[in-house]
């Protein structure tokens, strides 16, 4: 048993990975019958994810080629969410609604619904089908316990502010960003006067 949601993607006859097999539990904001039998390229694409096409895709399939049994690959995203529930975000719409992503979230009108919704994410070949495993492990911390670690309201604020405007559309800016932003300048602030300055920062965990 493991607590990770899991998908295994297939290589199809023509060199395309397909999604062939799940078991997602905590989704969040996506749904995996949406995605199922789909491409890794559909996926993405349907998926709305900002610059897939331009700057994704080709080192996505690359990697995908290469990935090798002896070595699992390990990468973590982050999303801010305006509600509570950790298994689908309510806000955003129906579970079974037609389009949703963070972009149909309800707006944030108080700092305690916000919640920072992190993925550790895997990837590794299964030695005798050739298939990809790809294992999903969610953290969701309240943004108003994230901010008492050092260093990690400017951290994410400079993160959130370096966001483009297709990243900023994809992740529901405009839902929590009057809320959030005056919140970690206001938190950034009261760290720094206590000496937390970002040069002094070191690469602490476990944010």
């Amino acid at each position: 048993m493991v607590q990770d949601d899991l998908a295994v993607m297939m290589e199809s006859d023509n060199g395309e990975y397909i999604l062939k097999a799940g078991a997602v539990i905590l989704p969040g904001f996506w749904k995996l019958e949406d995605k199922y039998n789909q491409t890794l390229e559909n996926i993405h694409t349907h998926g709305d994810v900002p610059k897939f096409k331009e700057k994704l895709q080709s080192p996505m399939e690359k990697f995908f080629i290469r990935l090798t049994c002896d070595k699992a690959v390990v990468r973590n995203n982050y999303f801010l969410q305006t509600d509570e529930e950790l298994g689908w975000s309510s806000s955003i719409g129906d579970e079974f609604g037609e389009k949703v992503g963070w972009y149909t979230a309800d707006e944030a009108n108080d700092i305690s619904k916000i919640h920072l919704r992190s993925e550790r994410q895997s990837l590794r070949r299964l030695p005798k089908s050739g298939a990809i495993v790809f294992t999903v492990r969610t953290y969701f911390i309240p943004i108003s316990k994230l901010v008492e670690e050092p260093y990690i309201p400017r951290r994410l604020l400079n993160g959130i502010q370096s966001w483009e405007e297709d990243v900023q559309e994809y992740r529901g800016y405009t839902k929590f960003k009057d809320i959030l932003l005056p919140y970690l300048e206001q938190k950034a602030e009261a760290q720094e006067k206590l000496g937390y300055l970002p040069e002094k920062e070191t690469n602490a965990f476990p944010f």
